[in-house]
């Protein structure tokens, strides 16, 4: 189960409301969440599953559908009804895997960390399986690296007997620690006893039910009093078809519990928690700063990635995704720039983008909520031009890939193709085109694009009416049934 919400906040520019960190594919090449699911593929044994909101949901189908290394891989998306914090939406995945098979073990992921595989990591999932099995909650604990105060830590105990492979062994917990100062993630370092806490987690789905329950039975706390209304709750909903989660009833009653952090309501208080202790190199990709992976820094720890010149600078992180970027004589600062957005500030403030997000989103900015280029499962398209009663687009459509036979009520369109080889349905007729050649839609005509040669499809559009935003569509038939 790979939890893929977020609301894009702490990688602004680069990251959207509607296209958020784990969908950036600018770490290893493919997408953090593309690379979450194929990090556990070969170890789940089918039953790959996405756990996103009701606002994200097409957007990761479209997105996954797009991805060349999982054509052919069922990934099964769902919506929680509506946002609220991780202990709602850890239940209601439980509660939807265990009403499919009681039995069922579940390994949660963050979608959007970076994360060493290979032997190590097989070796990890296989050991907390085990323990899982036995009815155990178990986290997975990074050995620490560096005194990183941006991390909360487990402090593990002693290993338990019988459940150990490859050198590593199953622990037990005395503590979750929230995240330290400088001084504090020093002495847990050099002590030896505290992990990073990566938010996996494998065990049954059964048991994360139960938890719910008995930590909300005996001594509660203010977080984990909830527990039973929480686990009632996703049961009830997880019986329905996932179409009807977001809507009526069910909407109501999951927006009614609390909102509260997995981690306060079960693990820091159910006595079922064990660590996985294990040495991997990890990162949860937490701000802007996670830019400094990319590139090694020039003479005066610059580092620069993209189109970017500089003259003079120390310690500046600088990122182009297309345009020139130029710094002169700057220090210390990160530079983001994108098509439509340029964020420009102090490294030290990196955990403080949100701020800027927040000041965004109280203008209504569009630019907080989409970005310029859309992945679909046919290709993709990039926003070249908005204006009033117009907007132009240029759509890469795949070899052999088509777009959904569809309608619009509020615009027309006309489309000219400049490369690659087109056909285009329109209403009852059909129409063939190569590059410098077009075709006008008008608004109520059904009509399909599809790309009929080896080589990708180029056409740019220009879309004309009152009402130019992507709800305005009518799908007839669709390759993706979306």
């Amino acid at each position: 189960m790979i939890l893929a919400g977020g609301s894009g906040a702490r990688f602004w520019p680069l990251s959207r409301e509607m296209s958020p960190k784990q969908m950036l594919s600018i770490f290893g090449g493919a997408s953090l969440i593309t690379q979450a699911i194929e990090r556990i593929r070969p170890l789940a044994g089918g039953g790959l599953h996405v756990l996103t909101n009701e606002r994200l949901r097409d957007e990761i189908g479209n997105h996954l559908s797009a991805q060349p290394s999982l054509e052919g891989v069922h990934v099964e998306v769902l919506a929680e009804p509506t946002p609220r914090n991780t202990a709602p939406a850890m239940a209601l995945a439980a509660a939807y895997l265990c009403a499919a098979d009681p039995e069922a073990i579940m390994i949660v992921l963050p979608s959007d960390h970076l994360l060493e595989c290979g032997p190590a990591w097989d070796a990890t999932v296989q050991l907390a399986v085990e323990a899982a099995g036995g009815g155990a909650l178990v986290t997975i604990g990074l050995k620490p690296r560096a005194p990183e105060t941006g991390y909360g830590y487990i402090r593990a105990g002693r290993p338990l007997a019988g459940l150990s492979l490859d050198g590593l062994a199953v622990h037990a917990v005395h503590e979750f620690v929230e995240k330290p100062d400088a001084a504090t993630a020093e002495a847990y370092v050099a002590s030896g006893d505290y992990l990073w806490n990566s938010g996996m987690l494998v065990a049954r789905a059964a048991t994360v039910l139960s938890q719910f329950r008995s930590v909300g039975r005996r001594d509660a706390t203010e977080d984990s009093r909830h527990g039973e209304l929480i686990a009632n709750t996703a049961e009830e909903i997880a019986a329905l078809d996932p179409t009807l989660w977001p809507i009526g009833a069910s909407h109501e009653a999951f927006a009614a519990l609390p909102a509260v952090p997995f981690d306060k309501a079960v693990l820091e208080v159910s006595e079922r928690v064990v660590v996985v202790p294990t040495d991997l190199a990890w990162s949860d990709v937490g701000s802007l700063l996670a830019l400094e992976t990319l590139a090694e820094p020039d003479e005066r720890g610059n580092v620069l990635v993209g189109r970017v010149h500089d003259i003079d600078s120390t310690g500046v992180i600088a990122y182009s995704a297309d345009r020139l970027v130029a710094t002169l004589g700057l220090s210390d600062l990160m530079v983001v720039d994108t098509a439509d957005a340029t964020l420009i500030a102090s490294k030290s403030r990196a955990q403080d983008v949100r701020l800027i997000v927040e000041a965004l989103k109280a203008t209504d900015t569009p630019e907080l909520s989409t970005s310029r280029v859309s992945l679909r499962p046919w290709g993709s398209w990039t926003l070249l031009l908005k204006s009033s009663g117009f907007q132009i687009k240029s759509i890469d459509v795949s070899p052999g890939k088509r777009l959904s036979l569809q309608s619009h009520t509020r615009r027309s369109e006309h489309w000219v193709v400049v490369q690659g080889t087109a056909r285009v349905s329109r209403d009852d007729e059909t129409i063939d085109l190569c590059a410098n050649e077009s075709v006008y839609l008008p608004a109520g005509s059904v009509h399909r694009l599809e790309n009929t040669g080896t080589d990708c499809l180029r056409v740019i559009e220009v879309a004309v009416g009152e009402y130019l935003e992507e709800d305005d569509i009518v799908r007839h038939e669709d390759d993706w049934d979306r």
